[in-house]
């Protein structure tokens, strides 16, 4: 001990008359080894500290499981028109005050949730509102800490209950773009009567993923009646807003939406004319084969896939002719590949003409044509 006290005073002594390579050296090194020791130290105390908080929860999560067993899910499985008295003094036996066992029963509700279906859900929202534990979720909406307004939407969103809806409906349009995208998530899922309205007022656009969530969601609620989607298939809205209720205007089958789609036709943005178009087909819209038969020459080629796809899944059976000629003279392999397709999609009305042209077709033409006849192959 008295050797190594020498040392670093003579170390300390000495540092000022080391060259500067050498100095850096040591700086670094000792820096190097107090971040390793640091570091191993915040790693163990992590550890031990998430062992102990394990423990902690154990006997808490056994008591939560034993009572949602006991009167949820047991008591859900009787009679579904009788209905189901909460015991909230059982529940309140948890130590449900401090904040550490809130959070875990949440968690549990939370994983319930997810896993059941029926009145299960309900009954579990219902128990999250009486024992008050919707109050901490709600004052972090408001508190305009960043990590907390997500937590909240994130807790919020799986319970199913929608709180502070004015301030919710203007985190919509939030700056931040996660809260924005997560409160229109929490929006759609969780109004009861209007969680369509923030499509008005989207400014910043429906990233993809959000599309997607948003398909989702609005797909899976069967306790609302949906509107039109056609009202925002309108130029002065947002593109991506377009985008989405396209999608939804075909996914719901709402013929009426064919009129605002054909009017989309004359869009100058190629990606959104291009998805209209794959619409007009999903919805076999008869009365759009001219316009597109008639728009094709112009289009771009992701256009012109759409028009061949679109007249295939229609098949009214007017324009084979069309479909006929650009099989023949077009020298795009994909064109020729979705021409020879929505043929072949004609069925009956296609028979004549196909056994003709598997005679009069040579080479690649021919072979494109043999494809598409194969019913396991699809666009």
């Amino acid at each position: 001990m008295t050797s190594f006290r020498q040392w670093l005073e003579d170390l300390i002594y000495y540092f000022a008359y080391f060259p500067l390579v050498i100095q850096i050296a040591i700086i670094v090194s000792v820096l190097a080894v107090a971040g390793t020791a640091l570091a191993y130290i915040y790693m163990i105390f992590f550890r031990w500290q998430k062992e102990r908080r394990a423990k902690k929860e154990i006997p808490l999560r056994e008591k939560g499981n034993e009572l949602l067993l006991e009167h949820i899910i047991y008591k859900s499985v009787g009679d579904p028109d009788t209905p189901v008295a909460l015991p909230l003094e059982a529940f309140k036996s948890l130590p449900l005050d401090q904040k550490w066992a809130a959070d875990v029963f949440k968690s549990q509700l939370l994983e319930y949730r997810q896993n059941f279906t029926g009145d299960i859900p309900l009954l579990l929202r219902q128990l999250y509102l009486d024992l008050g534990l919707h109050r901490e979720a709600a004052a972090a909406l408001k508190s305009g800490r960043r990590k907390k307004v997500i937590s909240a939407l994130v807790e919020l969103s799986g319970m199913g209950v929608l709180l502070e809806t004015a301030h919710v409906l203007s985190l919509t349009q939030s700056r931040d773009q996660y809260i924005r995208e997560m409160a229109r998530c929490y929006w759609v899922q969780c109004s009861p009567d209007a969680p369509f309205e923030f499509f008005s007022h989207v400014k910043e656009p429906l990233l993809a993923w959000e599309q997607f969530e948003l398909f989702r969601i609005i797909s899976l609620r069967k306790d609302i009646p949906m509107p039109s989607f056609a009202q925002w298939i309108e130029p002065q809205y947002h593109p991506t807003v377009i985008s989405l209720c396209l999608k939804l205007a075909a996914y719901f089958q709402q013929p009426e939406a064919i009129p605002a789609m054909i009017k989309m036709l004359d869009t100058p943005d190629e990606q959104l004319r291009a998805l209209t178009i794959n619409n007009l087909g999903k919805l076999m819209a008869l009365e759009a084969e001219p316009i597109l038969v008639k728009m094709y020459p112009q289009q771009p080629d992701n256009c012109k896939l759409e028009i061949l796809k679109a007249l295939g899944r229609i098949g009214s059976g007017d324009f084979i002719s069309f479909l006929q000629q650009e099989l023949e003279h077009t020298e795009d392999f994909l064109l020729m590949k979705h021409a020879a397709h929505s043929i072949v999609a004609h069925k009956a009305l296609a028979s004549n003409l196909v056994a003709r042209l598997q005679h009069s077709l040579t080479g690649t033409r021919q072979q494109v044509l043999q494809h598409s006849l194969n019913p396991l192959i699809k666009y």
